[in-house]
């Protein structure tokens, strides 16, 4: 879905405004951003803004033409100025103007739907600075690369160690929308790839906003994009499962290769054996809530052997692989989750040129 153009102004105002030096029924009068040497009203919506041009102008280039091409004669007008209607809501003309006008904006706190609409705008009026700004946060928490997904998976997991997101990250469709809006496409595979983590009826249901009650879903491509992702990336976790886990035998510089003990000997698979039965059984993924989480399961098979090698802690693995054996098997690990991460944007039918590993 594309912005709505800011260049379309609505013709036909005559409940509110006519040509001239008086309104009839008048919008109502924003009570910050109206200055008293504002040569130009914005009306967004019913709420209209005495701003200045110039400022404006030099924010966005989008704007100065805009501004420039308001007509002198046979014009809407409010207090005398000319008026400039947008298609925006007044709430979203808000936050953009005190952005603009450099009022302070707290861009790490502020709620998703202040910074969506920041985005959106800035978009839309081609302030590049102010959309740079915006994209650089959102993708820390939807990057492009493993490593920063790694440490925003990380930061979701609460003191008790289960993995939270909510409500510190918005809901992967919210995402989505405002990607496809602002044309930020490089949120959307792992945008796609949190939301293919979610059941199947929650995916087909969409996000329900809490605050507002407004149902958010995808369309029916996207929603297809996303089911496809979620049976590519369950095939890349079996294949995994089948090719590196069942039947893993010892490194070859297994350090219980020596041993007489014929149960010593064989216990790095055990291990591995005793990994594949927890991963297929989902036990760590239930219990710290990162179920149907195939790149999660692959790094967590890895960390079941060592998760617990800390000074002073003790490692409850039941069968412990040799460290020979867990070194080679941490390559593969590493390796088959960089691979998993470059295939997202095939996977969920999402063309990317740049997509880092």
């Amino acid at each position: 879905m594309l912005p709505p153009d800011p260049t379309e102004l609505s013709s036909n105002r005559s409940t509110i405004l006519h040509t001239g030096r008086q309104c009839a029924n008048p919008p109502d009068r924003h009570p910050d951003l109206c200055f008293s040497d504002g040569n130009v009203v914005i009306l967004a919506g019913n709420v209209y803004f005495v701003v200045h041009k110039g400022p404006l102008g030099r924010h966005s280039p989008v704007l100065e033409r805009l501004l420039q091409d308001l007509p002198t004669e046979d014009t809407d007008v409010i207090n005398d100025l000319p008026v400039l209607a947008v298609p925006y809501t007044p709430e979203d003309m808000v936050y953009f103007l005190r952005t603009l006008y450099g009022f302070p904006v707290d861009m790490v706190n502020q709620d998703f739907c202040v910074t969506s609409a920041l985005l959106k705008l800035a978009t839309a009026y081609e302030v590049d600075n102010l959309r740079a700004e915006i994209i650089q946060r959102f993708t820390q928490c939807w990057p492009k690369s493993l490593s920063q997904w790694e440490i925003r998976e990380k930061s979701a997991v609460n003191e008790d160690g289960v993995y939270a997101p909510r409500p510190k990250l918005p809901h992967p469709i919210l995402i989505i929308a405002v990607a496809r809006e602002a044309g930020v496409l490089e949120l959307l595979p792992s945008a796609f790839y949190d939301l293919s983590r979610y059941l199947p009826s929650q995916i087909s249901n969409g996000y329900r906003d809490p605050v507002t009650l407004h149902d958010h879903r995808l369309s029916p491509d996207d929603l297809f994009r996303v089911f496809r992702g979620k049976e590519q990336t369950a095939r890349y976790f079996s294949t995994f499962i089948v090719n590196e886990l069942e039947g893993r035998m010892p490194s070859k510089f297994c350090l219980n290769r020596n041993e007489l003990v014929p149960a010593r000997k064989r216990s790095c698979q055990i291990a591995f054996e005793t990994i594949t039965l927890s991963i297929l059984r989902d036990s760590n993924g239930m219990l710290l809530n990162h179920n149907s989480d195939p790149l999660f399961a692959i790094s967590d098979s890895l960390a079941m052997q060592t998760k617990e090698d800390s000074p002073g802690a003790d490692n409850n693995a039941a069968y412990r692989a040799c460290e020979a054996c867990r070194l080679d098997y941490g390559a593969v690990v590493k390796a088959v989750r960089e691979e998993f991460w470059r295939k997202l944007p095939e996977w969920f039918d999402l063309p990317m040129s740049d997509w880092d590993a």
